[in-house]
């Protein structure tokens, strides 16, 4: 679920930035002018009113692999997993380059248990040049090559993102995690605190990692200032457990 979450927050956020240079005509400016409205309705948390520009805006350009795109997202929040991958499909047949709609695809794949064709839409993206969300594509590479295990190659993919977006906050986390895995404890606080640096506040995930590269370079100050974060913010997360779980084993892993 933390995987999911990262990408979907990700895509809904950045889904719609890419547009096709050049001039278009009217009825592409006016489905435009309603997928922008659309997709500032749904970032506010008001599917139905998304729901009447998005629809407006097929009506207007049924080509559009941006309406299309955006459709697909007002659907994912709503939980239609039929009508999403339907409208993901619609706006690749339209533009099999729109880079938006090849991430979100990806991110479908994923929810539904197919990493592999998911790492291939993610890299598709990647790979197009003039998909100005490139970085995104390559960080939710990462992601799924950790999850089949391909660290050296996840590794190469957060690095990538980061070269494309030095902003972006998930490849510095999972960077810090993937170096922790390999006990290279200053590779992993190097990335730690780059990844501390671009937030206000820390995820659940980020304190328990921080708590145990604290621990294994002896900073008991802050290992125990991240525990009272994570104690006081998270008592309810899968970390806070593990936290728990591991004090009482004496803080082994």
């Amino acid at each position: 679920m933390r995987l999911l979450a990262i990408l979907f927050l990700g895509t809904i956020l950045t889904a719609c930035t890419t547009v096709k240079d050049g001039p278009k005509p009217d009825l592409d400016k006016a489905a435009a002018s309603r997928v922008a409205a659309g997709m500032e309705y749904l970032r506010q948390g008001k599917p139905m009113e998304a729901q009447r520009h998005l629809t407006r805006a097929i009506e207007l350009n049924d080509d559009s692999p941006e309406a299309h795109n955006a459709l697909a997202l007002l659907y994912r929040y709503q939980g239609d997993i039929d009508r999403e991958e339907r409208h993901l499909k619609k706006a690749l047949s339209a533009d099999s380059d729109y880079g938006p709609a090849r991430l979100n695809y990806g991110t479908l794949l994923l929810r539904q248990g197919d990493t592999e064709k998911a790492l291939r839409e993610f890299e598709r993206a990647a790979d197009n040049i003039s998909y100005d969300g490139r970085g995104m594509a390559y960080a939710n590479a990462g992601m799924a090559l950790v999850s089949l295990g391909r660290a050296e190659e996840a590794k190469n993919a957060f690095n990538r993102a980061l070269r494309l977006n030095p902003q972006a906050i998930t490849p510095k986390l999972e960077m810090a995690h993937l170096m922790f895995d390999e006990n290279d404890m200053r590779a992993a606080q190097f990335y730690y605190d780059q990844y501390v640096a671009s937030v206000d506040q820390q995820s659940p995930r980020g304190l328990w990692l921080g708590i145990r590269i604290a621990d294994q370079v002896g900073q008991a100050d802050r290992k125990a200032s991240y525990e009272l974060a994570l104690e006081k913010l998270y008592p309810q997360s899968p970390e806070y457990r593990a936290w728990k779980e591991w004090k009482a084993k004496g803080g082994q892993s």
